[in-house]
């Protein structure tokens, strides 16, 4: 099992679309995927339609750290499963908050290991295959404990230059507080930049070859990988359909999905998702 933890040290730079796209294309190729929405603005949780809603969700998994059936919802599309986020759902009931959520993490002692332990335990190792964790925009204990849960981190970076700036100071800053956890045995994972939202403009062109120099101030604990998702609109309109993008009529969107995560999951090289590329159709 291969546990991916999307991360972000900002807002607004498509961690969540990148989680969702990811994990249905991991499920089509025929693997078991979990994804776990550890961010409480919730967007994962309602970015593809449920054929069943369970009972609990993350604050149960947070509290009791560990996973079971009552935990786990299952999306409309075959092999994809998914931890709700119910904090807001509860704020809403009266029953918790999502500053609830914080504060019990940031008071406990075993904080690094909640969702870690979670995660590992053998009924998440039995039934799936790859486990994506979308984590908050800004750091904070759930942030610390979704990224310290995970083998792999995977960052989206715009091509632009507030952006690759974030990236840099940002990526580094929160590495060096992950890295902390290392007294307990854990490390954090090898991080890959994927930029996302490229344009075709000079100034696009240049920021992202700045972001590939910058990977030299991480010695090699951070790659940007070659996989490069552009501005288009298909991207925005699959999340609309609530539709994996790699199943809407883009053969673009289809093979730049397959690249990203042929580079994540090398194993997965030339394996492509059930559905093929006859009949569709470029429209960006």
């Amino acid at each position: 099992m291969v546990i991916f933890g999307v991360i972000g040290t900002k807002g607004g730079v498509g961690k969540t679309t990148l989680s969702a796209n990811i994990g249905a294309l991991i499920a089509d190729m025929g693997l078991r995927v979990l994804l776990v929405d550890a961010d409480i603005q919730a967007s994962l949780s309602k970015f593809y339609d449920l054929d069943y809603q369970a009972p609990l969700g993350l604050t149960e998994v947070i509290h009791r750290g560990a996973i079971t059936d009552a935990c786990i919802s299952h999306t409309a599309w075959e092999r994809l499963d998914i931890v709700l986020c119910d904090a807001p759902r509860r704020q809403l009931a009266g029953d918790g908050s999502s500053s609830d959520l914080e504060r019990f993490l940031q008071n406990r002692m075993d904080m690094p290991m909640i969702l870690r332990r979670a995660l590992r335990a053998p009924y998440i190792d039995e039934n799936y295959d790859v486990v994506v964790i979308d984590t908050p925009g800004a750091q904070g204990p759930l942030l610390f404990t979704a990224a310290l849960a995970a083998d792999q981190l995977v960052t989206p970076v715009l091509p632009e230059t507030p952006s690759a700036r974030e990236f840099r100071t940002g990526t580094l800053e929160l590495l060096g507080k992950l890295s902390e956890a290392a007294v307990l045995g854990i490390r954090p994972g090898p991080v890959t930049a994927v930029i996302n939202r490229a344009d075709r403009t000079n100034d696009a062109k240049l920021v992202m070859a700045e972001i590939r120099q910058g990977y030299l101030e991480f010695g090699g604990n951070v790659r940007v990988a070659s996989a490069v998702i552009p501005a288009a609109v298909i991207y925005k309109e699959a999340a609309t359909h609530r539709t994996p993008v790699h199943r809407m009529r883009s053969i673009q969107a289809f093979e730049t999905m397959h690249q990203l995560v042929w580079e994540l999951l090398p194993n997965l090289e030339g394996v492509y998702a059930g559905a093929t590329t006859d009949g569709i159709e470029s429209n960006e």
